[in-house]
């Protein structure tokens, strides 16, 4: 439960000041990704057997299945067969997944307010998506912060 415990942190310390602001790293590039994953490195271009229809319903796939959970753990194991069958290049799958995985915490604190069962959603999801503990933790501080910038308020914990 680290994972719990770092976004219990995050959204309880204290709001930074502007001019802490800048000593925010900035984990989220350009293209939302996290630079120190490694995950924005390399061809994002799909293996060529895999029509552009099949990834787009693979893509959907994963977008529910990740916004359903805990309810849909279930389906994770076929959809990665899935994935296998269709032949999608698994680095374009990590991709997908990883940005799926930030657009979840997005989600979850856009209404600044985070519940338990948000917590355990983004725990689950994690673990399926094989996100590090130290990544999600980085992830989840930017966001935060990113969020309470924009809101001008601060992201709580119920």
């Amino acid at each position: 439960m680290g994972f719990l415990d770092t976004l219990r942190r995050a959204l309880t310390a204290a709001p930074a000041s502007p001019s802490e602001e800048s000593a925010i790293p900035r984990a989220i590039g350009p293209g939302g990704i996290v630079e120190e994953s490694g995950a924005d490195a390399g061809s994002t271009a799909p293996h060529a057997s895999a029509g552009q229809y099949d990834r787009a319903q693979w893509h959907k796939k994963l977008k529910r299945i990740l916004d359903e959970l805990p309810a849909s753990k279930p389906e994770w194991d076929v959809l990665m067969y899935e994935a296998r069958a269709l032949e999608l290049d698994p680095e374009w799958v990590a991709q997908a997944q990883h940005e799926e995985f930030l657009l979840l915490v997005r989600r979850v604190v856009s209404d600044r307010i985070v519940t338990e069962s948000e917590h355990r959603k983004l725990d689950l999801a994690r673990e399926l998506l094989g996100v590090s503990e130290a990544q999600a933790e980085v992830a989840v501080h930017a966001i935060v912060a990113e969020a309470e910038s924009f809101f001008g308020k601060p992201v709580r914990d119920v």
